[in-house]
């Protein structure tokens, strides 16, 4: 039997929505990059390696503090794989003290219930955990064969939300729907993600996909409304979508060198360090329509934007660096971080 989840329903948490709604200067979701170094080799993946050493404990918990300053609401710890530092329970403490949500994204081989039971100690919220197919092949090793013992493990002990995304395009189709199910059946929060190409841009689904996907989206367990995936359903239905993205603001990304990116497709814009990263630049930030929005499948960055659908974007347009065509994108190379991304999920 798996332990009460707090939910968005929290009194806490959601005044601190509430103040941030008012407030469209404060981050809503930031991701922080614990260590580059994976355990997997995912043929989709390129931001990973075999050998980088994980940020030290104290330029990390200065960079939380940073985001503490500017107003982050929820941090998500992240890799690589985020379990491999060897201080990420202390970190989750760290966000925990600094008023912040953590949250944390893992593949999940490396959960044990002593794991757990310390991430309940120091107070995560949530953990994301990827399952894409039935058994590891050449795209992906997030499989439910062997991920099923950890999904048993967190439903006897987590204390935290937990939600398993499958990535629809990366493997078969019956495959996704039956890791679903599974994901549905021990109680867990079920997501769809779409594959994206080098520019973060959905690669539209085929007719099996497709219809993986709708079943998917009735089966009975869904996600809060604030992480819903609701939004993928009109990028497929009609290829893009009006909406108002707000990277570098309401969210971003901070890598491993403590710069600021605006999501993972956008690595180097703007490359700013987080140090002298001030609410001048999130203001920019807001205010700029992003030309890569109509496309885009990035959930973080549909779920950072619920909040200010009616504010305007009144800014100069930003402006992106394009980037390479997906055709002269070089073959994955197993365990070597690419300076750019060419697909990823």
């Amino acid at each position: 039997m798996s332990r009460p989840r707090p939910t968005l329903r929290d009194a806490r948490l959601a005044a601190r929505l509430a103040a941030a709604a008012l407030d469209p200067d404060r981050p809503i979701i930031t991701h922080l990059v614990v260590t580059r170094r994976c355990n997997l080799s995912c043929g989709y993946c390129f931001e990973y390696d075999k050998v980088s050493p994980p940020v030290p404990r104290d330029v990390l918990e200065a960079r939380i503090d940073h985001l503490a300053r500017l107003g982050s609401i929820f941090v998500t710890l992240t890799g690589g794989e985020a379990l491999l530092h060897p201080d990420l329970v202390a970190l989750v403490r760290h966000v925990r003290a600094r008023g912040m949500v953590p949250l944390l994204n893992t593949n999940g081989y490396l959960l044990t219930r002593a794991v757990i039971e310390a991430l309940n100690d120091a107070g995560l919220w949530g953990l994301q955990l990827s399952i894409d197919n039935a058994r590891p092949d050449a795209v992906s090793k997030k499989s439910l064969k062997p991920l099923l013992p950890k999904l048993r493990l967190l439903a006897r002990h987590a204390g935290f939300h937990v939600r398993v995304n499958t990535v629809l395009g990366t493997g078969a189709p019956d495959e996704a729907l039956a890791v679903a199910r599974t994901v549905v059946g021990f109680g867990f929060a079920a997501n769809c993600s779409l594959v994206r190409d080098a520019r973060g841009e959905l690669i539209p689904p085929d007719a099996a996909t497709r219809a993986a996907y709708d079943q998917i989206r009735r089966l009975g367990r869904r996600l809060p409304a604030f992480l819903d995936d609701d939004f993928t359903r009109e990028l497929l239905d009609r290829g893009e979508m009006r909406w108002k993205c707000p990277a570098g603001a309401r969210t971003f990304m901070v890598c491993e060198d403590g710069l600021v990116h605006l999501c993972q497709p956008r690595m180097g814009e703007p490359g700013t360090p987080l140090a002298a990263y001030t609410v001048a630049d999130i203001r920019r930030a807001f205010a700029a329509p992003k030309p890569c929005a109509a496309r885009c499948p990035i959930a973080f960055a549909h779920h950072a934007s619920k909040l200010d659908r009616w504010r305007a974007q009144d800014g100069a347009p930003l402006a992106i660096a394009p980037a390479a065509p997906a055709a002269e994108a070089p073959p994955p190379v197993t365990g070597q971080r690419s300076p750019r991304l060419r697909l990823v999920a």
